[in-house]
């Protein structure tokens, strides 16, 4: 019989392909010096090779196991458990079968794959990284570096001596539910907590394993699960990245691009959180332990160590420095300290600060750009700036300025928030500007200037992270109150403003100013071409007579997320309303029967941001 000679090249190219796969993983197993790299094959190749055994599992692929003894140098077979290849870009995660104990991971794009092969029983790892040419190679690397927590030896003494000093964070006063995350718990369904719902880049902290249901086992309550999940979507809070207890919502975003998820899963056991190193877009999960034995604390605790595990998985090394070794202590005096280093240290700070580092303090070792990493490496993008070019402080008619209408966040290093004002006649300001996030990163400095940008008062109080002014006397004239991010000390012994981020409020009073005019609505008439930035309020009024039947609001918008709010005489918020409608959408309505005769207030709220909205009343 004649050969298949296409037959016979399709079964060469497939078995090229396969012996990339096999190569990838034999030279890992049976590389037996440390920093001994060997080339695998383009990666081109790799990639091939593992879209068709994940297409075909049960294709032998040649591994072998790297035991020096020849009778256990026995074939092995791969198991890929996900697998995603879209886009130009790869993510794939699985593990050597019949060794539980081993996992790899690998993503990157067509010319550039990386990742690491994990061998927990016989504490080893290789390295996968991608040259110039296009080529993979394999290096066997100290299994710490790519589990830098991983440690048999760790003790719960430990963790009982650190709890007994711990000092819980306090909520703000005007910690009012300003953002998904913001404020105590109400009551929420903890399994199904989201801090930005609709964000197609979500992390998930998998809690299953220590609940009954919708109860948190060993009689930990559902309040401390809502803190640690606060607390890791505080310390996320500039990137726009939900981070989410619900598991419908992590896999509907990892079928639609596995690159822009993550996940750690909590276990109701005794032991050390640890999480793979740049695992972030793979489905390599990080193990966070309840230590029930231990009382192992939910809120700070839990929260935090959850918060450093997310940053190894998004991949950050630990801050070293100081008399901490591998983890960095912090600064007592500024009661400051790196996410990536001890935290612990710290627990007993009534203020204690805890943020992203790029190594600026004098005893660093680790000069990574943590808020690079996540932005470029990981294209984590930041929120959208909510106050981009200034806006009007909401100043009531008796002159209060509220927190549920007065709020901001600070996205970035640089980023400024600018309010302004106008004081009719001799006027005098009292107002307090908090840090709002349960365990946020934000150190308030507020500066206030007068028209002409000259300088006349200035807040940023020590270790406390509010800024205040207190009786403050202003001539008539126009002022601008800036909100930035504060720094301490220096940055070699304190901290910059580097990543003091987060979202802050105001309250307090203003004698001798005058409220802006409200813009007032025509009834049936629509307001067109409307616009605001995420987070900004707009607010709208309409008179309505004696003796109506209805009146019905309605928003109409084909871009961002506007919700609609009213009230009766004051200006509506979040929680104080007369109706409302606030879908996922810019196209909102909400109606009134026999209302009472007055002036309604119509709040919208760019939940995200919006442009050509029309707003609309009507009295029936």
């Amino acid at each position: 019989m004649k050969p298949n000679n296409k037959t016979n090249k399709q079964s060469h190219t497939r078995n090229a392909q396969t012996s990339a796969l096999c190569g990838l993983l034999l030279l890992a197993l049976t590389a037996n010096a440390v920093e001994q790299k060997q080339e695998v094959g383009s990666a081109t190749s790799v990639i091939r090779s593992l879209a068709e055994k994940f297409t075909n599992p049960n294709r032998a692929t040649g591994l072998r196991s790297g035991e020096q003894d020849l009778a256990k140098n026995q074939h092995l077979n791969t198991q890929i458990s996900d697998y995603q290849f879209k886009d130009g870009n790869l993510s794939v995660t699985g593990q050597i079968k019949g060794d539980a104990k081993s996992s790899f991971y690998l993503k990157g794009s067509a010319s550039n794959v990386s990742g690491y092969l994990i061998k927990h029983k016989e504490r080893k790892a290789w390295e996968y990284s991608t040259d110039t040419r296009g080529i993979v190679s394999v290096t066997e690397v100290p299994i710490s570096k790519v589990v830098p927590d991983l440690d048999e030896k760790w003790l719960k003494a430990t963790t009982i001596n650190n709890l007994a000093g711990a000092i819980h964070p306090v909520y703000s006063s005007m910690a009012l539910r300003q953002a998904k995350h913001i404020g105590p718990y109400n009551n929420e369904d903890v399994t199904k907590l989201e801090s930005k719902p609709g964000s197609p880049w979500v992390f998930y902290l998998n809690h299953s394993a220590v609940m009954s249901g919708s109860t948190p086992l060993n009689g930990v309550t559902k309040e401390n699960m809502y803190r640690a999940w606060q607390i890791v979507a505080d310390q996320y809070s500039m990137y726009n990245i939900n981070i989410t207890t619900n598991p419908a919502v992590y896999n509907a975003a990892k079928s639609a691009n596995i690159l822009r998820t993550g996940v750690i899963n909590f276990v109701n056991q005794d032991g050390r959180s640890n999480a793979p190193l740049s695992s972030f877009g793979t489905t390599s999960a990080g193990t966070l332990y309840r230590n029930p034995s231990s009382g192992f604390d939910y809120g700070y605790g839990i929260g935090m160590t959850a918060a450093h595990e997310v940053g190894h998985q998004m991949g950050m090394n630990h801050d070293h420095g100081g008399t901490g070794g591998e983890y960095f202590e912090g600064i007592a005096a500024y009661q400051w300290g790196p996410i990536m280093g001890n935290y612990w240290m710290g627990a007993n700070w009534a203020a204690s600060r805890w943020t992203w580092s790029k190594g600026e303090y004098n005893t660093a070792t680790n000069f990574e750009d943590d808020l690079r990493i996540m932005n470029v490496n990981e294209s984590i993008p930041y929120v959208v700036d909510d106050n981009p070019s200034g806006k009007a402080l909401n100043i009531d008619a008796a002159g209060n300025i509220s927190p549920t209408t007065n709020f901001g966040q600070i996205e970035k290093t640089a980023d400024t928030d600018a309010f302004t004002f106008t004081v009719t006649g001799n006027g005098k300001l009292d107002l307090k500007i908090d840090p709002i996030e349960y365990f946020g990163m934000l150190d308030v400095d507020a500066k206030i200037y007068t028209a002409a940008g000259t300088l006349i008062a200035s807040s940023n109080k020590a270790v406390n992270r509010s800024a205040e002014f207190i009786a403050l006397n202003l001539s008539a004239g126009d002022y601008r109150l800036v909100v930035a991010g504060g720094a301490e000390g220096t940055p070699q012994n304190g901290f910059s403003n580097y990543s003091s981020l987060g979202y802050y409020a105001m309250k307090g009073t203003l004698t001798g100013s005058t409220p802006p005019a409200d813009v007032m609505l025509t009834s049936g008439v629509g307001l067109a071409n409307q616009s605001a930035a995420t987070g900004v309020w707009k607010y709208y009024a309409i008179d309505v007579p004696a003796g109506k039947t209805s009146v019905t609001f309605a928003l109409n918008g084909a871009n961002g997320d506007a919700d609609l709010y009213t009230q009766l005489a004051t200006k509506p918020t979040s929680a104080s309303f007369k109706c409302k409608s606030d879908g996922a959408t810019s196209v909102e309505t909400c109606s009134i029967n026999a209302p009472s005769p007055g002036r309604y207030y119509v709040g919208v709220y760019a939940y995200s941001a919006f442009s050509a909205l029309t707003v609309k009343a009507t009295i029936n």
